[in-house]
C-alpha cells in the first residue's frame, strides 16, 4: 500500500490501464513483450497503489527507474517492484522475460504463512541471477501461469503454494547477493524480526519506541535499518494494520467501525481517515468497489 501523494505519477492497475482497486486474489502472469513491444521497449514510470511485480529477465537487458535512480541490469536477472513503487523500464529490443503480478493482500497471506520471505518486497530491485536460479524461477511462473489457464479442484490452494515456491526462490536468489544492498546483514535480519513482532502485535497501536524496547534495540538502530530498506517502522506498522482492515471489509460483514476497533482505532472518524491516507479510498468505498468486483 501507497500513501498517496498528489506529486507521484497517476496510478493503473496493469500499464495502460485505467487504476482500478485489485482483486484480493489477484494473481497474473504475462509475456514481457505484450505491453513493451508497442511502447518500443520502454515503459514510462508509473505506479500500483495495490500490486507487486516479480520480473524475470530470461534474454536481453536495460535499465529500471526505481523512485527516480536508473539502475543497469542484464539476463538473466529478477526484478522486483513492491506495492507503491514509482517504476518505469527501458528494455533493449527483443528481450525476453515474464511478469508476475500479485495483488498485496494474495501476497500478505503468503508471506503471513513464511515471513522469512518478506525481506523480499522490501524495497525495490534488481537481483542478478546464476543460470540454476533462472531456471527454477521460470519453472514456477510457468507452473502458476498453467494452474491459473483453467478453474479446477483445490485451485487457489495450488495457486497459493505455487506462489510461495516462487517467492522462496526469489528470496534465495536475494539472500545469495545480500538483499542486493539493502542494508547489512544485520539490519535485514533486524527488519525480518520486527515485522515478525508486528505481526503479534499491531493491533496494540503501539509507537515505534516499544517495539525497539521489545527487539532489545535502540529507536534510531530500528529506525536505520527500515530505512537501509527505503521504508519507516511506522508504515510496516500502519500497512499491516490497514491489510487486515482490508481483508475483513472484503470477507466479513463486520461494520466498518468494528473493524477499526479490530486494529486498534476505536474512533471511527479517526480509522476512516487512516484508511483513506493509505488507500486512497475510504473504508466503505473499498468494501463496495470488492463487492462489485465479485459480483459483477
Amino acid at each position: 500500500m501507497a500513501i498517496v501523494n498528489a506529486q507521484l505519477p497517476p496510478p493503473f492497475f496493469l500499464y495502460g490501464e485505467p487504476p482500478r482497486a485489485a482483486d484480493p486474489d489477484f494473481l497474473h502472469v504475462e509475456d514481457l513483450a505484450v505491453r513493451s513491444r508497442p511502447n518500443g521497449w520502454r515503459i514510462a514510470t508509473h505506479r500500483h497503489a495495490d500490486l507487486n511485480h516479480l520480473i524475470l529477465i530470461t534474454e536481453g537487458g536495460g535499465a529500471t527507474l526505481y523512485e527516480g535512480q536508473e539502475e543497469a541490469f542484464v539476463a538473466p536477472s529478477l526484478l522486483v517492484v513492491p506495492a507503491g513503487t514509482v517504476h518505469g523500464f527501458s528494455w533493449e529490443r527483443g528481450t525476453q522475460g515474464r511478469v508476475v503480478t500479485i495483488a498485496t493482500v494474495q501476497l500478505e497471506q503468503v508471506l503471513n504463512q513464511w515471513r522469512e520471505g518478506a525481506p523480499l518486497f522490501a524495497a525495490p530491485r534488481a537481483v542478478a541471477l546464476e543460470p540454476a536460479e533462472c531456471a527454477d524461477l521460470a519453472s514456477a511462473i510457468a507452473q502458476i501461469e498453467r494452474e491459473s489457464a483453467w478453474r479446477a479442484l483445490g485451485q487457489n490452494a495450488a495457486l497459493q503454494a505455487l506462489l510461495q515456491l516462487l517467492l522462496v526462490r526469489a528470496a534465495r536468489s536475494a539472500q545469495r547477493i545480500g538483499a542486493n544492498g539493502a542494508g547489512s546483514g544485520k539490519q535485514v535480519r533486524l527488519v525480518a524480526r520486527f515485522r515478525q513482532l508486528v505481526e503479534e502485535r499491531y493491533r496494540q497501536r503501539e509507537p515505534v519506541a516499544a517495539y525497539a524496547r521489545a527487539l532489545g534495540v535502540s529507536e534510531t538502530a530500528l529506525r536505520d535499518a527500515c530505512a537501509a530498506q527505503g521504508l519507516s517502522p511506522t508504515h510496516i506498522r500502519d500497512e499491516r494494520a490497514v491489510l487486515e482492515a482490508q481483508r475483513l471489509l472484503a470477507f466479513s460483514a463486520v461494520s466498518v467501525a468494528e473493524i477499526g476497533a479490530s486494529i486498534g482505532l476505536a474512533d471511527p472518524a479517526y480509522f476512516s481517515r487512516f484508511f483513506r491516507r493509505l488507500c486512497g479510498v475510504s473504508p466503505g468505498q473499498w468494501r463496495v468497489r470488492v463487492a462489485g468486483r465479485k459480483h459483477g
